[in-house]
């Protein structure tokens, strides 16, 4: 289906480039963290594509929350030691309160802040807040870079769906998963290794007008239909949602013919 993907991009109706994007904007004045993150480094590049902001956004955020909850673990664990005896459970409320505005992902119920970082060692920073100012967790406050995982490998696609990007997901097979971007009118299709397998960029330049009503309603009829591998009735449901223009429909039916398939 790539020659699909492919028209569908090149035909794109025009509008603001992601450069104007809030996306775009968060990466420009915080892309020196990745830096810090010797893993991820390599994102830090303004030629990356859309979803590489995305994915350095993400790296991004989980170094800020590090950095702010190994501060407040610091703090609290000074100010709650002068009780002589630490109270695990005030410390761990007094922690949690203060995460409470943090981006995380759920994961088993539980609250990863720190995707860079495997869930075993999430837990350590939420449910034993006190292990972390004792060798050998101390190290991750300074020295954490050989403890950092490929988070979009070890969380895979499911990572998106959570408060550190500005994806919707609107379906999911067991090895896949779609998300959509309002800011770029476009479906992500991430794979289990949280790599981008295809785009599926939506409004033509056919369209004399758009409609972005009940969007999810309507975006996920197509993902299903994009998992399921079903190409014709894929081209359907986009024009029978309005995601392209009866000319464009046209011109992805005769390359479906084409295809033989």
């Amino acid at each position: 289906m790539a020659t699909i993907y492919q028209t569908l991009e090149k035909n794109r109706k025009r509008r603001p480039g992601f450069e104007r994007t809030q996306e775009f904007s968060f990466y420009l004045r915080h892309a020196d963290i990745l830096n810090k993150v010797n893993r991820f480094d390599f994102l830090k590049n303004k030629e990356n594509s859309d979803f590489d902001i995305m994915r350095a956004n993400i790296v991004i955020q989980a170094y800020q929350n590090k950095e702010y909850i190994d501060e407040e673990i610091k703090s609290l664990y000074a100010y709650l030691s002068n009780d002589k005896k630490l109270d695990r459970v005030k410390f761990i409320s007094a922690l949690k309160e203060r995460c409470v505005d943090l981006p995380y992902y759920s994961l088993d119920k539980d609250k990863i802040y720190i995707p860079i970082f495997t869930q075993s060692i999430n837990l350590v920073y939420t449910k034993t807040p006190e292990k972390m100012m004792e060798y050998p967790y101390s190290n991750l406050f300074d020295n954490f870079n050989d403890s950092v995982v490929d988070m979009f490998d070890v969380y895979g696609f499911e990572l998106y769906d959570s408060y550190f990007t500005r994806l919707i997901k609107v379906g999911s097979s067991e090895t896949e998963g779609a998300f959509f971007h309002y800011d770029t009118n476009t479906i992500y299709i991430i794979n289990d290794q949280g790599r981008l397998d295809n785009k599926i960029v939506l409004f033509d330049k056919y369209m004399k007008r758009i409609s972005t009503n009940h969007m999810l309603e309507r975006l996920r009829p197509v993902a299903q239909k994009y998992f399921e591998n079903n190409r014709d009735e894929f081209i359907g449901e986009l024009y029978k949602n309005e995601f392209i223009s009866g000319k464009m429909y046209a011109i992805l039916k005769e390359l479906h013919f084409k295809d033989g398939k």
